[in-house]
């Protein structure tokens, strides 16, 4: 991979360019892949077809999560199993408005939130047990 800022051959899993010191996808000068000369409004490299946007965050693991565990962890405490498996701001979104809505509504919409997080958590475990990427909003 090329740095898209000073064309300095960098590690494909670098953040910042040791070189220059600036942070990957943020200048475009140089087309990451091929090192050759691009502009800033440019999307797509016209030499290797290479995008010049950002990947999206994704989440891909190598631990083998248990969907029973998962869906058990947030059901009880929902948003915990998306928090373990990753998807930390989604599990904490999950358990700030559960408490919330359980606050406003008794525990009736909790509930509903609580069953929602669960078959989440559940089925975002089978993704990554079949070591499918997933994104950090991902639902289902």
């Amino acid at each position: 991979m090329h740095c898209m800022n000073c064309n300095e051959t960098i590690d494909s899993k670098a953040e910042i360019c040791p070189k220059c010191g600036v942070r990957t996808f943020t200048v475009k000068n140089y087309c990451p892949e091929c090192g050759s000369s691009v502009t800033a409004n440019q999307a797509l490299c016209v030499k290797c077809g290479t995008t010049l946007e950002a990947p999206k965050q994704t989440i891909t693991s190598n631990y083998s999560y248990s969907p029973l565990l998962m869906g058990i962890a947030s059901f009880f405490i929902p948003g915990l199993g998306q928090m373990i498996m990753g998807q930390v701001k989604k599990g904490l979104t999950l358990l700030i408005i559960s408490i919330f809505l359980g606050i406003v509504t008794f525990g009736l919409a909790g509930f509903v939130l609580m069953i929602v997080a669960t078959v989440d958590a559940v089925k975002i475990a089978n993704k990554l047990q079949q070591g499918r990427a997933v994104e950090e909003w991902e639902f289902f």
